[in-house]
């Protein structure tokens, strides 16, 4: 009668014989990278890319430019000028007083030079006529001249007329347009100002970044230490969890031993002659 055999399965946790090698060596190098700090040197140097020299070069200009033309100096004082005006440079504004003048005036005749030659034009006209008709200082002579000059003078009304609507009707164009050059006025007078925060808004945000450089550097600093143990750790970790499981065959102990009464150690002794 033969013994009968079972199935055991052992486990171990060592890695695989083959691995053993390459896990030392690994382990070993991983332990010199680690001692002599290798990966956890952090770059001390900025990675902000600093302003292009025509970049600067540009802002340079554009900070002189505005400087020279705030606080009343060089264009700002023009249009502070305007602005004071009521929206007119030197010239609009004696248009615009020209212009008031007419719309404002009354009529009178004989404010006028022109219309004065022209009565003594056809004055001359009408009793040169009338002379070598021979009727010069006749009531008809009289009469022809009064109606002559009447007429002259009330067309010269009418024309002043025409020109007092025409310069009330301008008058009020140009003030309207005073009204949004106070505006544009106002706008050009700012712009060296907004030159100016501008050229200070790209100067913040090169500090912003600038800050965030030392920052950066600052973390990585406090957390490269951390990784590189982190890193240490893991391949440990790795190399405990390479361990193997096997399973074998063996025999068990013959049961006619055991019923003989030699047991686990007849078994031992004997199994082999069985």
């Amino acid at each position: 009668m033969t013994g009968s055999s079972k199935q055991t399965t052992s486990s171990s946790s060592a890695p695989w014989a083959a691995a053993q090698p390459a896990l030392k060596q690994g382990i070993g190098e991983a332990q010199k990278l680690y001692n002599n700090g290798t990966g956890a040197q952090v770059y001390g140097g900025s990675t902000v890319i600093p302003w292009n020299g025509d970049t600067q070069n540009g802002m340079d200009v554009t900070s002189r430019s505005a400087y020279a033309n705030v606080d009343g100096r060089g264009l700002s004082g023009q249009y502070q000028g305007v602005i004071n005006n009521g929206g007119y440079n030197a010239g609009q504004l004696e248009a615009l007083n020209n212009t008031r003048k007419v719309a404002n005036g009354s009529f009178n005749i004989n404010e006028d030079p022109g219309f004065q030659q022209v009565v003594d034009q056809a004055t001359n006209s009408v009793n040169g006529n009338a002379s070598a008709a021979g009727r010069y200082g006749s009531g008809t002579n009289q009469q022809l001249l009064g109606s002559t000059i009447g007429d002259l003078g009330a067309r010269q009304f009418q024309n002043w007329q025409t020109r007092k609507d025409a310069a009330t009707s301008n008058l009020f164009n140009m003030g309207g347009q005073g009204f949004n050059q106070l505006g544009q006025a106002y706008s050009g007078m700012q712009a060296p100002a907004q030159d100016l925060m501008k050229v200070g808004s790209m100067n913040e945000d090169l500090a912003t970044r600038q800050m965030n450089d030392r920052l950066r550097v600052f973390n990585e600093q406090q957390n490269r230490p951390w990784e590189n143990l982190s890193r240490l750790q893991a391949i440990a970790s790795g190399a405990g969890q390479l361990g193997s499981t096997t399973t074998q065959s063996q025999p068990g102990q013959n049961p006619w031993l055991t019923a003989a009464g030699y047991g686990a150690t007849g078994a031992g002794l004997l199994g082999s002659f069985f």
